[in-house]
């Protein structure tokens, strides 16, 4: 019988274990133990008892390649696809598949990864609230080179992805209503792309095309010369490649660098747009309320759009910006969509990079809190590509500037 190379490193590392515990039984059995003092006699235990454990711990820790799967809420009994799936991905030589761990265990699953080796290929995959927590434990360690995300819930918290994933893939489906919003698209970061289907919520998990399609992601990792299955209707939408989120962090540190120029942040009185009072922001002595200069001189060098919001009690108001609407108007005096993704970073005083929608329309963006001189957040910088179809699009003439 022929075993995967990780499977085959553990049997070797426990027979060596057990026969080098045998050999000590044998020892302290025979007549001739006697004749070892007491202090040899503890030093060899300790020796041998250490040289064990070592051997079984290395052996069960270290993969070439290292699955992990995180179950939804109510674990194995409502993830029947993910104990399922952890059979299939076994099968691919030259892979660990651990056993599923439920979703808010997913500490266990960082200290997993941090046991293996660096060149140990790592792949997170999650369902459900598994699939949100999935983005903390890829958060928590160095490197993970795939995350596949199966209908994260809306009602559920989640990090942005960073720049430590090689590649996220989310599942969803983009009918809210047929999973309650427990399957609705939510993720985002660096390296991101979404495939959209039709499943409900409780099915998603168990769907054979979704676990070939996880398959196939897993063994070209792990042994790309493991034959592929069959998968057809699921493709990604598109990917947030490394070099078009990089020209969106260089514009956004152009844009903050610009501002810092003109004095630092701060809130002096209010003003009036679109008949609403806002408070008004400065930098140094320059009001930004409908003050376009620093954000058209930005754009102008960099391509895109850029906009300055302050915060009004709990929205982020367009003070400055030249993001426009349908009629060419410059959209002041436009929130900051209340029940978007970016807002929940920015309340947590994080940044968010990735794809987000504005006034109806697909961008590639950066946001980043704006702070005052106590470190209260202020309000938000943020610039962004307009795209269409994949985010990685070379027909985008913004994001070839």
């Amino acid at each position: 019988m022929r075993y995967p190379a990780s499977e085959a490193a553990m049997l070797i590392g426990r027979h060596f274990a057990f026969a080098i515990a045998s050999a000590f039984i044998n020892i302290i059995a025979s007549p001739d133990a006697a004749r070892i003092s007491r202090f040899k006699m503890q030093k060899l235990v300790s020796f041998i008892y250490t040289l064990c454990v070592c051997l079984v711990l290395a052996t069960f820790a270290y993969a070439e390649s290292l699955v992990v799967l995180l179950e939804g809420l109510g674990g194995r009994i409502s993830s029947p696809g993910i104990v399922s799936l952890q059979k299939e991905l076994s099968v691919i030589p030259n892979t660990r598949v651990a056993l599923p761990l439920a979703q808010h265990n997913w500490r266990e699953a960082v200290k997993l990864i941090r046991q293996q080796k660096p060149e140990t290929k790592i792949v997170v995959i999650g369902y459900s609230l598994g699939a949100n927590n999935s983005t903390y434990a890829a958060k928590n360690v160095k490197h993970v080179d795939e995350l596949i995300a199966i209908q994260a819930s809306v009602w559920g918290r989640a990090t942005a992805v960073g720049e430590n994933v090689d590649k996220a893939i989310e599942i969803y489906n983009p009918k809210f209503w047929r999973t309650a919003g427990l399957g609705a698209k939510r993720l985002v970061g660096i390296h991101f792309s979404y495939i959209a289907n039709s499943d409900s919520h409780f099915y998603a998990d168990n769907d054979p095309e979704v676990h070939n399609f996880v398959f196939n992601e897993v063994k070209k990792l792990a042994d790309p010369t493991t034959p592929a299955k069959s998968v057809s209707g699921i493709q990604p939408e598109g990917t947030v490649g490394a070099q078009d989120m990089q020209k969106v962090k260089a514009a956004m540190a152009l844009l903050k660098s610009e501002s810092e120029k003109l004095g630092p942040a701060k809130i002096e009185g209010t003003d009036t747009m679109d008949g609403n009072a806002v408070p008004a922001v400065f930098f140094g002595a320059t009001k930004m309320n409908n003050n376009f200069t620093l954000v058209d001189e930005v754009v102008k060098e960099a391509g895109g759009t850029a906009t300055i919001f302050v915060k009004r009690g709990a929205d982020y108001v367009r003070v400055a910006t030249n993001v426009m609407r349908d009629d060419g108007s410059r959209a002041i005096g436009t929130i900051l969509d209340p029940k978007g993704k970016v807002i929940e970073f920015v309340n947590m005083n994080e940044a968010f990079y990735g794809e987000a929608t504005i006034l109806g329309k697909p961008y590639l963006t950066g946001y980043e809190p704006m702070h005052d001189a106590l470190n209260n957040v202020i309000g938000i910088y943020y610039f962004g590509y307009l795209v269409s179809g994949s985010l990685t699009s070379q027909e985008q003439q913004t994001l070839e500037r």
